[in-house]
């Protein structure tokens, strides 16, 4: 029996909404995750979706002081919100998720919508800020074991793609972020690639 011209398309069509409501709640889909109502987020002002699974991680860091509280990290996600919509004029904040040194990952535009944090790499990755400079001392470890978790949950529900590439942003961009003593330690990571 044949199908009816369209049918490819229509199953394509429900497989993807299939995914969308599967993983809009990333509170369900990683564990720990503080979503955008949670701490505040805005709107976006427009959403584009990516295609799953994601062949990169971008870590970075947002190169401000450190966060060790709940309420402080909640004001510095919202800060860094308002600057990326407001200076920016971006559409959303920037980053995939913050993680603080609370040891909560906040979501940003989250696992399946588009970001804006490296240029060139905005459609196929997840871009994870940590907050904090790291250039000479590592993150505490409680945001170390966040970051950990999540690209393993990631990994887990097929949001990224089997031999997904793990890089730092001074990869891909003419920036320092992470730091240089996280860009060293995350060259230890099994996933990580000296070439994008």
């Amino acid at each position: 029996m044949e199908l009816p011209a369209g049918c490819p398309i229509l199953f394509t069509a429900l497989l993807a909404v299939s995914l969308i409501v599967a993983v809009s709640g990333q509170e369900d889909i990683c564990p720990g995750v503080i979503s955008r109502e949670k701490w505040g987020g805005r709107v976006p002002k427009r959403i584009d979706y990516m295609v799953i699974p994601l062949p990169y991680v971008i870590i970075q860091h947002t190169a401000t002081p450190k966060c060790t509280s709940m309420e402080e990290c909640t004001d510095r996600v919202r800060s860094i919100e308002a600057d990326h919509m407001n200076n920016n004029g971006w559409d959303d904040i920037g980053p995939s998720f913050l993680i603080g040194g609370d040891g909560n990952v906040y979501e940003g535009a989250g696992w399946l919508h588009q970001g804006a944090h490296t240029r060139g790499y905005n459609k196929k990755s997840v871009g994870i800020m940590l907050i904090g400079n790291f250039g000479d001392s590592l993150p505490v470890r409680p945001q170390m074991e966040a970051l950990k978790k999540l690209i393993e949950c990631g990994e887990k529900q097929g949001l990224l793609a089997e031999d997904y590439k793990l890089l730092a942003h001074r990869q891909v961009s003419a920036t320092q972020s992470p730091g240089l003593a996280l860009f060293q330690e995350i060259q230890t990571w099994p996933a990580w690639s000296p070439r994008p």
